[in-house]
């Protein structure tokens, strides 16, 4: 098994003299990006990497405490301005992917709200999903398509028919615990949130999302549209538990939706249960069928060769991702998704992605891992071209300010700690990190592909380890 270690006296991740230079991975999601992230660490170590992998909030805290290096975002959104430039005044070179540029809705709104070309000015590569997105992307960043990379997400190397083995005893547990059930993916957060559909709007005036009485219109446009995709959902619920009694139905909560909304809807329906518990992959492969609308794991689910089937009884031009419902049949009555639940009961279902080659095509053309290189190894290739980080870049002085300046801010959360409603959100998407479960992971990644035998995981803070080969 890797070794788990406690570091070398000093407790910093930089104390040991080494030449090997840093990759920072910060995970937001765990349920979404813990796998993931944990499997290019380990390629990453492999590669002659040292990996610092931890939630974000607290390597972000830290920062002028870790040692320089390659620090790998999740986003090129319009927030992160502010730690882009905090980041290299502190000698930290900034690479980037987008967890949301897969599937998003609209392809304006998605460059306004996840693309900043400000922000991209400060990172030295970006790796794309595949080529709509980086398309899209190259044509919002100030005409810099050097530093765009169609490398494909690690989170979609884990659905490769190897990989996938890693969920196997999990999907076996669900399935001795659920037995046959039908799965239902919700990705309504900006009209069920978790603070409330009240605070959407306030929120993305927050980020700065919310310019004029245009912008103001087309989100409460959005928030309406999946108000009625909510509705709908909710609506079919009930009709769904009496239509297949004989079946469970487990519903998974979006991680930034308010749980409790679906847990009241589910109240007193003897087959349903709202569950989030673990990352969806497991929930995928162990379920018959999985129900979704505009949402990714719709995609995931047909990539593993499981039944997804799309429930648009609402429908918008706008607002309807294309991808997800490409992939899935897509049923627009209460009557055609129970028929097609049928048909897949019944072994007769066709998917789309299998019987048709238009469908992969359109597929292959948003995600550049399907085959060949894996999205890690490509993206991995692409950081060991990049030249150093220099020695010395980021002077003492300005991480000693920064250091001032986050006790101070660390002091404040602490006082209004009793009036602030975050803590339940960031629990809900990030519930903390043992280093076992790190070192666990890096050992089925082990079992299923013979390498990584002498990565080590080391704890050297709460929620981050650091990975590297023997």
């Amino acid at each position: 098994m890797p070794s788990l270690r406690r570091p070398q006296t000093g407790g910093s991740p930089g104390a040991a003299v080494t030449d090997r230079r840093w990759l920072i991975l910060p995970i937001e999601t765990k349920a979404r990006e813990l796998d993931a992230k944990t499997f290019i660490a380990c390629a990453a170590a492999e590669a002659g990497f040292r990996v610092l992998l931890g939630e974000q909030n607290s390597l972000l805290r830290r920062l002028s405490q870790l040692p320089r290096g390659f620090y790998l975002d999740k986003s090129i959104a319009p927030l992160k301005l502010a730690s882009f430039a905090r980041l290299k005044k502190l000698g930290f070179r900034v690479l980037a992917w987008c967890e949301e540029g897969l599937v998003y809705r609209d392809r304006d709104a998605y460059l306004h709200e996840r693309v900043s070309p400000q922000a991209f000015d400060d990172v030295e590569a970006c790796f794309a999903w595949g080529q709509v997105q980086a398309a899209d992307v190259k044509s919002a960043v100030n005409n810099v398509p050097a530093r765009i990379f169609e490398t494909g997400n690690p989170r979609f190397d884990l659905l490769r028919p190897g990989l996938r083995e890693l969920y196997r005893s999990d999907a076996e547990a669900l399935r001795t615990r659920f037995g046959d059930f039908i799965l239902i993916n919700t990705n309504f957060a900006r009209y069920n949130h978790y603070f409330g559909r009240d605070k959407t709007m306030g929120i993305l005036k927050t980020r700065g999302l919310v310019r004029h009485e245009q912008d103001e219109a087309f989100f409460r446009g959005w928030i309406d549209f999946l108000g009625e995709v909510f509705q709908s959902f909710e609506e079919m619920l009930p009709r769904l538990a009496k239509a297949f009694p004989d079946r469970n139905i487990v519903l998974r909560p979006h991680p930034s939706e308010n749980h409790d909304t679906w847990r009241k809807i589910a109240a007193g329906i003897p087959n349903v249960q709202v569950i989030y518990e673990g990352g969806v992959i497991p929930w995928l492969l162990a379920s018959e069928l999985s129900i979704h609308n505009s949402c990714t794991t719709g995609l995931e689910g047909a990539l593993m060769g499981k039944p997804a089937l799309a429930y648009r009884k609402a429908r918008s031009e706008i607002y309807d991702s294309f991808l997800p419902h490409r992939v899935s049949t897509n049923a627009e009555t209460f009557e055609q998704l129970a028929g097609t639940a049928e048909s897949v009961f019944a072994g007769n279902y066709r998917a789309p992605l299998k019987d048709d080659a238009a469908v992969r095509a359109d597929v292959a053309r948003y995600i550049a891992s399907l085959e060949g290189p894996s999205a890690s190894e490509r993206i991995l290739s692409h950081i060991s071209a990049l030249p150093d980080v220099p020695r010395g870049n980021g002077t003492l002085r300005a991480r000693m300010l920064d250091q001032g300046e986050q006790t101070l801010r660390a002091v404040a959360r602490t006082l209004l700690a009793p009036v602030r409603a975050t803590g339940g959100y960031a629990r809900q998407k990030f519930p903390g990190l043992e280093p076992r479960e790190v070192a666990a992971l890096v050992e089925r990644y082990r079992a299923l592909t013979g390498r990584f035998a002498t990565v080590t995981v080391r704890a050297v803070h709460r929620s981050t380890v650091t990975m590297e080969m023997e």
